[in-house]
């Protein structure tokens, strides 16, 4: 009974001993912790606006003098005929001129100018005016001028009808009583020599007539603002003597630096507006050696097979070439190189001539060139 009784205590002890003891520590597990990768919004590429290289503003020229215009021109250019006979000066409304170009017209040295003019409507007087000749009416071919002259003789005007030039005569009654014209015989002139055209005039009775207002095309001409030549030799005085056999006459071209112009001599004076007294000075001096020849009596240019010829700016000059693609295009100016020749802004100066025509220059002098005439 007792071994019994012991028995069961000792198994009462052990089943307690069990029960009170802690439960086995558990070693940290050395596997890796699985992971959720972080949830992030999805991502896209930036957006980048596809760039272009910046552009340079348009500029909007006058295609005569470089100026610089709020939209493209597409006017007309006017040209009128003005005597340039030493009994004939002082010019009126030169002054105003973009372009003057200056040649023989035909046999006894008979010279003459043609005045282009970008806006001949802010000119109140241009003269005095001639008649037209062939190689005037040649120049208003390649360029679509609008040509205003004094009549001419019948070959004149027959051939400017040939060439299809849009042109009259200011000194027909039917037209001058347009207001294109007027006579001053206050000047020391033969009555031939008194017609003045009036710009305003002109171009009302050019637009009475049908004639366009509105043309794109090239003139030729491309600008810099300091047409300078890189590389030029001294031209402080250039002499132009225009040669076509016996026929010669000169013309002296001084450079004022002050002014940044070349000033206008001939027949032993500098030449002034006849009723603004203003000098006639021009930025860019052109020179155009040209095949000249006769039809009759008047001098006519085969202006398409080109020429050589000079360039001068800001007291510089160089060697030049120039082209001409045809009857209606303009001419086109080159460095001998064959680079396009920018001329200075302002106005050009052009004188046509043969290539045997002498032309002449040194370095400037230092004699203010608008206060003494330079003797021929």
């Amino acid at each position: 009974m007792k071994k019994m009784l012991a028995l069961t205590l000792a198994l009462a002890l052990l089943l307690c001993g069990c029960g009170a003891s802690k439960a086995p520590e558990t070693q940290p597990s050395t596997a890796p912790a699985a992971t959720q990768a972080p949830t992030t919004e999805p991502t896209t590429e930036p957006t980048t606006e596809p760039t272009t290289a910046p552009t340079e503003p348009q500029v909007y020229r006058n295609p005569l003098n470089g100026e610089i215009l709020d939209a493209p021109f597409t006017g007309r250019i006017f040209a009128n005929t003005v005597s340039n006979m030493q009994e004939n000066l002082p010019h009126v409304g030169v002054i105003h001129a973009d372009v003057l170009v200056e040649t023989f017209v035909n046999k006894n040295n008979i010279i003459r100018c043609l005045a282009l003019f970008s806006d001949i409507s802010s000119v109140e007087a241009i003269g005095s005016t001639r008649s037209t000749r062939p190689i005037f009416n040649q120049l208003a071919q390649h360029y679509d001028l609008i040509l205003s002259h004094a009549g001419g003789s019948e070959q004149a005007l027959n051939d400017a009808a040939n060439r299809g030039v849009e042109n009259f005569n200011i000194d027909a009654w039917e037209v001058a009583s347009q207001g294109t014209s007027y006579r001053d015989t206050e000047y020391n002139r033969t009555y031939e020599n008194t017609l003045f055209g009036v710009g305003s005039g002109i171009k009302a009775y050019a637009e009475a007539q049908g004639y366009p207002m509105s043309l794109e095309r090239s003139y030729g001409l491309t600008f810099t603002e300091d047409g300078t030549p890189a590389n030029g030799e001294d031209a402080g005085k250039i002499s132009l003597t225009f040669t076509y056999g016996e026929a010669k006459k000169e013309t002296i071209m001084t450079y004022d630096a002050q002014a940044d112009k070349y000033v206008y001599n001939q027949y032993g004076q500098v030449m002034t507006d006849q009723i603004t007294g203003e000098t006639e000075m021009f930025t860019n001096v052109l020179i155009m050696n040209a095949n000249i020849t006769t039809d009759g009596i008047y001098f006519v240019a085969d202006f398409n097979a080109g020429g050589t010829g000079y360039y001068a700016n800001g007291g510089k000059i160089i060697p030049i070439n120039w082209t001409c693609a045809g009857d209606k295009e303009p001419f086109v100016f080159t460095t001998q190189d064959g680079t396009p020749l920018d001329v200075g802004v302002g106005n050009t100066y052009i004188g046509i001539c043969t290539p045997e025509s002498p032309v002449v220059y040194e370095a400037a002098s230092p004699v203010a060139a608008e206060t003494q005439a330079v003797e021929g």
